[in-house]
């Protein structure tokens, strides 16, 4: 079981890189970028390509404060991101967003921001190199995570009633902000302090074939820092036609995952969800880091079913886990309940490993041959 566990892990982290130090001196040939000891040089490769703030990126859309993007299409085709939105107060609603190298929609260390309506589609095919293998520490000239609707450092925000589908690095990404920034090419400057996330509902989008990173993941990077206060309700993950990319694997699911030292992602409603045929479980609840926590995550009355199919034949619907392998380095799911669910054609309806053993009650749970409803160790 702990080399599968081991697979298993590594699959799930396809879009959850761990925390390094920043890095410098770096040329990057393409997508936009020429970083050389920390500094940027933009170069457009398209004329409608605009500088996007410290970021670094080039963008087709750069938004303003209190500003409504609504119904056009933006065709990003040469720049590094769709549409980039540091100002707050920003309503983006039925709104087209493709061909952006990197992520779709960048958003990151603002607050009061409405993604609605809006279609994101082709994007992240193009991207800075994420690090190889899944996994480990992101290099110099990497760019960590690159979801078509990003969100980073990013308070009392809502992302709704979206349709994400064929993009290269994943679907929709929540994740803190400082330090360690998940949404920029490492060997850029980046924030010397903490940026906190409080406060995101992402609710009724349509996901599938987003390639190379989790469909829907909420994420603390950050030592010491802190994600709260985030729902995920009434979304519909399932897989494309292909589940292998030219990125990689349609990795699908939702994870809450602590993914920074001492990093807390807490108060999590993971609700109504229809996730289905995920290459990783169908949602995930991880304290990845020493010394993080989930906490008061709840997930609760999703329908799930034929996820996993990476770490098969040991599927699994809901995984909490808190183990760092090899060692207990003091991480804990504190407060995890499990409930209400209906998850079927898993081999492991609900698996759970680590001291911290989520509440389970009122779930109905088909496992396929030899398989088990729940499964703790």
């Amino acid at each position: 079981m702990g080399e599968n566990l081991m697979k298993t892990s590594e699959h799930r982290r396809w879009s959850l890189r761990a925390v390094s130090a920043i890095a410098a001196g770096v040329t990057i040939a393409g997508a936009g970028f020429a970083v050389t000891g920390a500094t940027a040089a933009l170069a457009d490769t398209a004329p409608a390509c605009q500088p996007a703030g410290a970021s670094g990126f080039t963008a087709a859309v750069v938004a303003t404060r209190g500003q409504s993007i609504a119904h056009r299409t933006v065709d990003a085709t040469g720049c590094d991101v769709g549409i980039y939105v540091d100002a707050p107060w920003v309503t983006i609603d039925r709104v087209t967003v493709t061909g952006a190298n990197a992520a779709g929609i960048l958003v990151e260390n603002t607050a009061h921001i409405t993604v609605t309506r809006s279609t994101v589609t082709g994007n992240g095919f193009h991207a800075p190199a994420a690090p190889e293998p899944p996994g480990t520490p992101p290099t110099t000239g990497q760019l960590d995570q690159a979801f078509a609707i990003s969100l980073f450092g990013v308070s009392h925000a809502t992302v709704s009633r979206n349709t994400v589908y064929n993009n290269g690095r994943g679907g929709i990404g929540v994740m803190d902000n400082g330090p360690f920034d998940p949404g920029r090419v490492v060997g850029l400057p980046t924030y010397a302090h903490n940026i906190p996330v409080n406060d995101v509902t992402v609710t009724r989008n349509a996901l599938w074939s987003n390639f190379a990173g989790c469909a829907i993941v909420v994420s603390a990077f950050n030592t010491g820092n802190t994600v709260s206060h985030v729902a995920i309700t009434r979304n519909t993950i399932r897989q494309g036609a292909q589940p292998f990319g030219p990125t990689g694997p349609d990795v699908g699911g939702i994870v809450a995952q602590s993914n920074g030292v001492a990093s807390t992602v807490s108060d999590i409603l993971i609700s109504r969800n229809r996730v289905t045929d995920s290459g990783e479980g169908g949602v995930i609840v991880h304290a990845a880091a020493a010394g993080s926590m989930t906490k008061h995550v709840t997930v609760t009355r999703n329908v799930l079913a034929g996820n996993g199919w990476l770490s098969a034949p040991q599927t699994m619907g809901v995984v909490v886990d808190s183990r760092v392998i090899p060692a207990d380095l003091g991480q804990a799911n504190v407060d995890t309940v499990v409930t209400r669910n209906v998850i079927s054609d898993e081999f492991f309806g609900i698996w759970t490993q680590g001291p911290d053993a989520p509440a389970i009650s009122r779930n109905s749970i088909t496992v396929t041959p030899g398989g088990a409803a729940v499964h703790m160790q």
